[in-house]
């Protein structure tokens, strides 16, 4: 853990609490995977345990590399992550949560698009992802998302969900390219007081911070990435995951300090 401590990467809250959060996670994962193996539908449903078990795996990937992680790791649970997101959304009862109006759930669909491309994920995981979110046709920047690595399902709308979030990232996206770094740096500015999530200032608001899983804003690197921006002046902004970003890149990771 001495190597985690000196490179965590979220500046809110301590390497105890990161410690604790991803524990008691672990142990959520054991106990659903109890439930589910024995079959004890009359505690809790079947569906409800495979939402809980993605959910738990979501709030790792964050947590993780909060903590200080490293990348490697972090991918090498993502398809954990993504089988999670499969097997709730087979069962007959699941919901699809990601379009429900919530900017929360909304995000967990950008951000699953956009970690999958920073850590360069299988082309297979990537398509059954982009299959189980079923983004197409509902909003611009997750179908651009999508076509980053499946050039075969280019954006059919322009339409944003979120538009007082993402609009100024649409503009990013769809600018001339000696306009695109001005522009991403602009939405990274203002991207997270122009949330409307449950989380929002969620370290402050709770005395415990539960919930709390870092700031991040995965889009931004992502684009990025996929716009092939000299991201330098992006990785001295809050908010801006630049390890994740510095992998992507293929850039060697900086010295722990």
């Amino acid at each position: 853990m001495n190597e985690l401590a000196k490179n965590k990467r979220e500046p809110l809250l301590t390497e105890d609490f990161f410690d604790e959060e991803i524990s008691i996670g672990r142990e959520n994962l054991t106990q659903n995977a109890y439930y589910l193996q024995h079959r004890y539908s009359e505690v809790v449903k079947p569906e409800i345990l495979l939402f809980s078990n993605f959910s738990e795996r979501y709030a790792l990937l964050s947590l993780e590399y909060s903590r200080g992680q490293h990348i490697e790791t972090i991918r090498g649970e993502f398809v954990d992550l993504v089988n999670s997101l499969e097997h709730y959304k087979h069962h007959p009862a699941a919901e699809n949560f990601f379009f429900n109006g919530e900017q929360d759930e909304y995000m967990q669909a950008v951000t699953l698009l956009s970690v999958a491309l920073l850590l360069h994920v299988e082309a297979d995981v990537f398509r059954r992802l982009t299959d189980v979110i079923g983004a197409a046709g509902q909003d611009y920047v997750l179908e651009w998302l999508v076509s980053r690595r499946l050039p075969e399902r280019p954006p059919t709308t322009t339409k944003l969900l979120f538009p007082k979030t993402y609009a100024r990232l649409r503009d990013a996206l769809q600018a001339p390219p000696d306009l695109q770094p001005q522009l991403l740096r602009s939405f990274l500015a203002g991207w997270y007081e122009s949330l409307n999530t449950v989380w929002y200032n969620i370290h402050a608001h709770r005395p415990d911070a539960a919930g709390f899983t870092g700031y991040w804003c995965w889009e931004a690197a992502a684009a990025a990435y996929c716009l092939g921006l000299d991201d330098t002046e992006l990785q001295t902004m809050r908010y801006y995951p630049k390890d994740l970003a510095d992998y992507a890149f293929g850039r060697k990771p900086a010295p722990v300090a």
